[in-house]
């Protein structure tokens, strides 16, 4: 296997982000008529275990960035594969994606719209915004989280070069050759 030099352009970049296989999410927030909205996202990483940190990245462009900042709330749904419909209904460009509300369960403690199917659910406030060319890093200090009572029946979703893909059980990779290590003597 070899490398191939692309320059660095929209085309280059964006193949080789799709080389990056990540989980799906769908970061919630609230209109201002106190409504339930979504948007697809696989930019999405922890930051810190202690303090409790995630990232989010948002184009500043949208309304969705628009109105979290103004709220400084939003959730990150970390989406099993009974949710590939809803990740497919919140990644539409353009239009708001207005959730059902029999998608969202409504315990008190949510400060964000949470999703009932997801994986796992964590709830967050703007502690830091970062811009970084056309979309904004935003850091969320974990105020809440939520978990899947029974994970282990539902597979994570997740999306590589340009679709879903399943999780395999078990892989068996080839194992590498044996490399030549030349230890010295530390004594």
């Amino acid at each position: 296997m070899s490398l191939e030099s692309v320059g660095v352009n929209l085309d280059g970049f964006r193949k080789a982000l799709s080389a990056f296989a990540s989980s799906v999410n769908v970061i919630t927030m609230w209109d201002d008529d106190d409504k339930p909205l979504g948007m697809t996202a696989t930019a999405f990483s922890s930051v810190s275990a202690d303090p409790a940190l995630v990232l989010v990245c948002i184009n500043r462009s949208t309304r969705t960035f628009e109105r979290i900042t103004k709220r400084r709330r939003f959730g990150v749904n970390i989406l099993g594969s009974v949710a590939r419909d809803i990740s497919d209904y919140c990644a539409k460009s353009g239009a708001d994606k207005y959730l059902n509300e029999m998608w969202l369960d409504n315990d008190p403690n949510w400060h964000s719209p949470a999703l009932a199917g997801a994986m796992a659910f964590i709830d967050c406030e703007i502690e830091q915004e970062i811009h970084a060319g056309t979309h904004a890093v935003l850091i969320g200090a974990v105020k809440e989280i939520g978990l899947n009572a029974h994970p282990q029946e539902n597979d994570p979703l997740i999306y590589f070069s340009g679709a879903y893909r399943p999780l395999q059980a078990v892989v068996n990779y080839p194992r590498p050759q044996l490399l030549p290590i030349m230890l010295e003597d530390v004594s």
